[in-house]
């Protein structure tokens, strides 16, 4: 299900842009969702890419940030952030697909390490001096997009703040970064025998939303070459490619359809109503109604178009998620846990519905629930160990069942991903004493213990 989690990211977000890079210093809090079917989606069309890129798709993770700006960044690592306004706006998978490919030109170039070496060259003061140089880009919006706007006034021009050397040189080194990920990216969509064109329709978006702020912006203080270059670039890329008329196949198309209706049902319920009119009985049009009349507490309605959407497609498992989810926030658990069955018997392979259908077993209070509940946490912790409320969730279970044990080792796992060391410690201090010396668990105690005392401020 789409599910908003807000976050405190203290992890470096170099998003190849000072501003960004700035922010992140100080914690930048980003409202990420979470659903199987969309990060599944996005996946579907990178992975391809990603290949073509030497990279290990295991390896890579997609994250979505809930931001109406078009915008999509690195960071964190092989970590892709995509901003939902960008998501809606791509008509094409292969619009997307673009997007996906420069982005994976900076991680395959290793570009977040060497922003990194860069920013230590520049002071805060230097960093301070560019944000205000700069003005709000992009409206204040955190910036730093690989591929959206950049933008803010000039920092050269008569009357305005001078700009350090140094900086300039950092900025100039950004450029040459987004040209170097886009010629990546020309790269992997003829490695994978993908056209140019989305991309380039893609970049004319861009062009149309940058051309309000143009006039004022400075060349060598925007984190990528102006789009009109980036447009040429790709233009003469297609020139020479055998597969500029390649299209994207019947499947892609019904993914990217089916994920743009989803996102806007719940995100933007009104907006979905009116461009999916009931007139329209293609399945993307009935999806986005049906998730659309829920967001605005018509359950009824919901429940009939996707009961509906069911009736045709009884084996779509992210159909059964949303009925779980309609049905499980608005106080209906026992009838949740039936749908959410349904979804995690059709897609065992995900984690996030596991926890979803855990969620809702834990609210029944009942024991064979609770059990079930754990056992498809403890499946779900494979695939999602990041995941908060998974621990969460955890301890409560394992609280029920009456075993003080695991409620520790999860709770010493939750205060691990808050970053409380202290805490980790003592709650796995407490795993160690109530679990059986050599278990898995007791070992997984143990680890915990050693890793938050080697991160203690002035250990080593």
């Amino acid at each position: 299900m789409i599910k908003r989690i807000i976050t405190l990211f203290n992890v470096a977000l170099f998003a190849l842009a000072p501003l960004g890079a700035a922010r992140a210093q100080q914690g930048q809090r980003l409202n990420l969702i979470r659903d199987a079917e969309i990060e599944n989606t996005i996946r579907s069309f990178a992975v391809p890419i990603w290949r073509a890129a030497g990279l290990d798709p295991n390896a890579v993770e997609i994250m979505i940030v809930q931001d109406n700006s078009l915008n999509a960044f690195v960071a964190g690592g092989q970590r892709i952030f995509i901003n939902t306004g960008l998501l809606m706006r791509t008509e094409t998978p292969n619009q997307l697909i673009g997007v996906l490919a420069h982005e994976s030109g900076h991680i395959a170039g290793g570009h977040l390490a060497r922003m990194q070496e860069e920013l230590r060259s520049l002071t805060t003061l230097q960093i301070l001096e560019m944000i205000l140089g700069a003005g709000a880009m992009a409206g204040g919006a955190v910036s730093g997009s690989s591929v959206g706007r950049g933008g803010g006034g000039s920092t050269t021009g008569a009357g305005g703040p001078r700009v350090p050397g140094s900086l300039m040189a950092f900025l100039h080194y950004t450029q040459t970064q987004e040209s170097s990920a886009d010629q990546a990216a020309m790269t992997y969509l003829q490695r994978t025998q993908q056209s140019p064109k989305g991309t380039i329709d893609f970049l004319r978006v861009l062009q149309r939303e940058e051309r309000m702020a143009i006039s004022q912006r400075d060349p060598y203080l925007t984190t990528h070459p102006l789009t009109p270059e980036r447009i040429r670039a790709f233009e003469d890329a297609a020139s020479r490619s055998p597969y500029l008329d390649a299209q994207d196949t019947q499947q892609n198309l019904n993914m990217h359809h089916r994920m743009v209706a989803k996102l806007m049902g719940f995100i933007t319920p009104d907006t979905a109503l009116a461009r999916f009119s009931e007139a329209d009985r293609s399945v993307p049009a009935r999806y986005a109604r049906a998730i659309a009349w829920y967001r605005k507490g018509a359950l009824g309605s919901a429940l009939l178009t996707i009961d509906g959407l069911l009736k045709e497609y009884p084996n779509d498992p992210y159909f059964w998620e949303v009925r779980g989810q309609m049905l499980f926030e608005n106080g209906r658990s026992v009838e949740a846990v039936t749908a959410y069955r349904k979804a995690a018997q059709l897609l065992p392979s995900s984690g996030i519905i596991k926890i979803d259908f855990a969620r809702a077993l834990l609210a029944t209070n009942s024991t064979d629930n609770d059990r079930e509940a754990v056992r498809n946490l403890e499946l779900a912790s494979q695939q999602e160990p990041g995941s908060f409320d998974l621990w969460r969730m955890m301890a409560e279970g394992y609280s029920k069942l009456n075993n003080p044990g695991m409620t520790s080792l999860a709770r010493a796992e939750m205060a691990l991903l808050r970053g409380q060391r202290n805490e980790a410690i003592s709650h796995a201090d407490a795993a160690s004493r109530q679990l059986q010396s050599g278990t898995p668990a007791w070992q997984r105690a143990q680890d915990i213990r050693a890793y938050a005392n080697t991160r203690q401020p002035g250990k080593r």
